[in-house]
């Protein structure tokens, strides 16, 4: 879940912050680091959480934030809705008095979902090294189940996929709103400088912890037996020690294996890997969207991706069909199969895409729209 993501900061509540007199308050219980030291491109979660405050103050809330995992005293009674996840909204449910309206923001899919399919994954990886490496999967400690059961709405970022992962636990309804992406330079640009008979040997792995989870043990073992196509891998591949001692001669010893290590979306280096790859492959377990993936794909790179990584991928993508290493396979070899003609025309449909639909101000007004009809609802009541 994309939660993970914050910086220290001194967890509080940040009161008020637009200093408006508006008759109604809202407090979101996210990250609270935004707001405190600014936007950042580690993660669009800090641009988004600020366009969510923006939101609600539009639709004249007075804007409360609080870290998810505060644990503190809080007033509810001053609040009229509480928006996010966490501690601050499960406890809502403990120490309310009197009405308040509460919806979920699922940045990824139900924890028991997520959960399970990480801990199958962690288990699938022992049976075939002998080493468990729980560190690589992505695994939640605390279920909050109350927060995705009692609330009066969901609102989630993903496909259809993430949406039936909330299903079986909810019963109201679920809307879904476009993850955001970074799109630092031009895709016309790095489409007219992209050789597409070439790009098409050249896979990108682009993603954060969790390195299992993300199904990079099963590209390791597929792409050291297909010495011909490239897997180009960005991620901080340090801080999972135990995975990158089993795996070190496929990730630093195979010839078409490319190990970097984190790579910043604003360098020169990721400018030349978007130029150079023709895909972004991601056999993920569970997600919702990961906006990782989008920071590619906005520049073309076609997406060859697992249904559970919660990706459309409309009709310019490719689905591995199972997560396992035939079905991985055989996504590669169609994709192999493409013209060049065929890669670039999917590509350029791929930027058009996310261009059109993942961009804040898209996330914005399908957040502001789901917004609205909610509390209309809830005030209609």
């Amino acid at each position: 879940m994309r939660k993970r993501l914050k910086c220290k900061t001194k967890k509080k509540i940040i009161k008020n912050y637009f200093k408006t007199s508006y008759p109604r308050n809202v407090l979101i219980s996210y990250i609270i680091y935004p707001f405190q030291k600014g936007m950042t491109y580690a993660h669009t979660n800090s641009r988004e959480v600020l366009e969510i405050a923006k939101i609600f103050r539009d639709c004249h809330y007075n804007v409360y934030i609080v870290d998810y995992d505060y644990e503190g005293d809080i007033d509810y009674a001053k609040y009229d809705v509480i928006f996010g996840f966490g501690d601050p909204m499960v406890n809502s449910f403990y120490r309310r008095e009197g009405s308040l309206t509460t919806i979920y923001y699922g940045t990824g899919m139900h924890v028991f979902s997520q959960n399970h399919a990480t801990l199958k994954r962690v288990e699938e990886v022992f049976k075939k090294t002998g080493v468990w490496m729980p560190e690589s999967g992505r695994i939640v400690a605390k279920a909050w189940s109350i927060q995705t059961t009692l609330v009066d709405n969901i609102i989630t970022l993903g496909n259809d996929q993430v949406i039936q992962s909330y299903r079986q636990f909810f019963d109201r309804r679920i809307y879904s709103v476009p993850v955001t992406c970074y799109k630092i330079f031009d895709y016309q640009e790095i489409l007219a400088k992209k050789l597409f008979t070439e790009a098409k040997k050249h896979f990108l792995w682009f993603g954060s912890m969790g390195f299992i989870h993300k199904g990079l043990d099963l590209l390791l073992e597929v792409f050291k037996e297909l010495p011909d196509i490239h897997l180009h891998i960005c991620g901080q591949i340090n801080k999972e020690q135990q995975f990158v001692k089993y795996y070190h001669k496929e990730l630093y010893d195979t010839p078409n294996i490319h190990t970097y290590g984190y790579v910043d979306i604003q360098s020169l280096l990721f400018k030349e890997l978007i130029i150079k790859c023709g895909f972004v492959i991601f056999p993920s377990c569970a997600e919702g969207e990961p906006s990782s993936v989008m920071n590619v794909m906005c520049y073309g790179l076609v997406p060859v991706v697992t249904s559970t990584a919660g990706i459309r991928i409309k009709n310019f993508g490719l689905e591995i069909k199972q997560l396992n290493r035939q079905s991985i396979i055989d996504s590669i070899k169609k994709a192999q199969n493409f013209s060049a003609d065929d890669l670039g025309a999917r590509s350029l449909a791929c930027a058009e895409d996310v261009t059109a639909n993942h961009s804040i101000e898209k996330f914005g007004k399908e957040l502001e729209k789901a917004l609205k009809e909610i509390l209309k609802n809830k005030q209609e009541k």
